[in-house]
């Protein structure tokens, strides 16, 4: 039988350079994506620009990424960088599955290991070495939340996804394949692309609160600017300044959640050179001030301790 032809076949997972991609700041994929359903055989590859989570129940899932075939065992949390061609073969007897897709500007910006996220970028699949350390009800809670109004309750399923996967930091992960190297020719995000687009990932990860340029950033991968930024943007489906802003961003509301720090410090350690700069964009990502933000994130945390002393039918424990 013929292989069947990769295909981005998700409306949302366009590969066209010019097409709005699930990294775009300014479309609904901004935001994290999250499914509860009873996983079915793909016909093809796909792909996609965020980080892909997925939590089969009640048997084991098996995929193949790029030719090469791994499982993903009942009850474990699997976790890879969606941008290289996967399928998921046979569901076995799976009653259901979370499916969490986290752009990627997330998942950097989250207080996460440092090897699992060098692992990530580099195409390796992991799971968690434990099994059932999220269930099903928690992730139809954040399924909820994530399509609330209210900003805060979608901050708070952030948070609790992060908290997931910083457990899994925590109690350890195996790797179920090494960094991919494709067997054939796809048309998908080519070896010498990603390579490229995860080193530029990595050096703003470390440096996005820092002064940053294209030029700087294109010389430390040893490309010319030109090229640099139409590789990142081909791949990202954003620009190389887009994703510093975002990382920066994500830092900003991860200091107003959780720190006392004054408003014009967390502007200046994330890398805005003023507080005006920072309000303006600040506001344009977020559709609120900083203050606003840290008076709701705030709110959400005191939720989030009186959820934790209510069982699952939110009687008092």
């Amino acid at each position: 039988m013929a292989k069947p032809i990769a295909q981005n076949e998700n409306p949302q997972d366009s590969s066209d350079a010019d097409a709005i991609g699930p990294l775009s700041l300014f479309s609904s994929y901004e935001s994290i994506h999250i499914e509860l359903r009873k996983p079915h055989h793909m016909p093809c590859y796909h792909w996609h620009g965020q980080i892909e989570v997925n939590i089969p129940f009640g048997d084991d899932v098996d995929y193949v990424i790029n030719d090469h075939p791994f499982t993903i065992s009942n009850g474990h949390i699997g976790i890879f960088w969606a941008t290289t061609p996967h399928q998921l073969i046979e569901p076995g007897k799976s009653s259901n599955m979370g499916i969490l897709n986290i752009p990627i500007h997330y998942f950097l910006a989250w207080p996460l290991d440092e090897s699992l996220l060098n692992q990530i970028t580099h195409g390796t699949v992991v799971q968690s070495a434990l099994p059932n350390l999220v269930t099903e009800q928690q992730i139809a809670f954040w399924m909820e939340e994530s399509k609330s109004k209210d900003i805060g309750f979608r901050q708070l399923a952030a948070d609790e996804m992060s908290l997931m996967l910083k457990r899994v930091c925590l109690t350890g992960w195996e790797k179920l394949t090494h960094t991919m190297e494709s067997k054939g020719s796809m048309k998908g995000l080519s070896k010498h692309s990603q390579f490229h687009v995860q080193k530029i990932l990595e050096y703003i990860a470390c440096n996005h609160d820092a002064p940053l340029t294209v030029k700087n950033i294109a010389e430390h991968v040893g490309l010319h600017t030109n090229y640099a930024m139409n590789l990142f943007q081909s791949v990202m489906k954003m620009t190389i300044k887009e994703y510093v802003t975002s990382m920066r961003i994500n830092h900003a509301r991860a200091l107003l959640t959780d720190t006392n720090r004054t408003i014009l410090d967390i502007a200046l350690t994330v890398g805005f050179n003023s507080n005006s700069r920072f309000y303006e964009t600040f506001q344009r990502y977020m559709k609120m001030t900083p203050t606003a933000f840290r008076k709701l994130s705030r709110k959400s945390n005191k939720l989030a301790q009186y959820d934790s002393n209510l069982d699952f039918q939110g009687i008092p424990k």
